[in-house]
């Protein structure tokens, strides 16, 4: 059953109708993710793909482009990002479907096709409870040899506005990013995975500008249990006197299911 936090991620990022305008850091890494993932198919494209998370489409865009054969399955929590992606890709071809999943409980519609190739998806995985039992469910999914693909964010991400929230004595509502090392123990038996990160720069004006972008793109979901709080205006000037970017601390993983 969805959970209330769930609902409330869905409807959030139903109502981002100008995501793609502050998704800055999102293109980046629909694009560094969509690089790995070619490089890792050139001499065997995927014959059918699952995306959970599509959200408008950033990494679909590409994965369409770049493997026009295969079968593809784009899927989100929030039935308006689909038909965002519904928009963008259109005229659809017919070997791409759209359906609402929660990636944290993959449920594809026709398995018949024995598999995926390829499982991918760009920054949702932040957003799950339980990554190491997705991971579990979703390599699964995966026909023998076809590889699990993700970005997601790390600790210490955002760490600017962590400072100014210390700095203003208040909780801040910065979700609690995993470790590199958190990550890798996450992976399931049965394959072989790995990490990397890259620190991405998203240049903003000031903290306005900063939680906007967040409102915009539907991100503003704080960590569980935290509460609106006094001071805000205080972390907001300690921020703009001291920072011109926030910085995204990217994780891309690749797992590959064993034979």
């Amino acid at each position: 059953m969805t959970s209330h936090r769930k609902t409330d991620i869905a409807a959030r990022f139903d109502a981002a109708h100008d995501y793609e305008q502050a998704a800055f850091i999102q293109k980046q890494c629909a694009r560094m993710l969509a690089g790995r993932i070619c490089q890792s198919h050139l001499l065997h494209p995927p014959r059918r793909i699952l995306e959970f998370g599509c959200g408008t489409g950033l990494l679909s865009r590409e994965l369409v482009t770049a493997f026009p054969q295969a079968e593809l399955h784009l899927t989100d929590l929030a039935p308006a990002m689909l038909d965002r992606v519904r928009r963008t890709l259109a005229p659809l071809p017919a070997t791409v479907h759209l359906y609402v999943m929660d990636g944290e409980h993959p449920q594809p519609q026709d398995e018949t096709g024995g598999g995926f190739d390829l499982i991918t998806s760009s920054l949702c995985l932040q957003w799950f409870e339980d990554r190491a039992g997705a991971f579990r469910d979703l390599v699964a999914l995966l026909r023998p040899g076809g590889r699990l693909m993700v970005s997601t964010l790390l600790a210490d991400s955002l760490h600017e506005w962590q400072e100014s929230c210390e700095a203003a004595a208040i909780p801040c509502g910065v979700p609690d990013y995993p470790t590199l090392t958190q990550l890798q123990q996450d992976w399931p038996p049965g394959g072989h995975g790995q990490w990397d990160a890259c620190p991405l720069h998203d240049p903003t004006p000031s903290a306005q500008h900063f939680l906007k972008g967040l409102r915009m793109i539907g991100a503003s979901l704080p960590k569980n249990g935290h509460q609106p709080t006094l001071g805000l205006r205080r972390a907001m000037r300690h921020f703009d006197s001291h920072f011109d970017h926030v910085t995204y601390q990217a994780a891309f993983g690749a797992f590959q299911k064993g034979h």
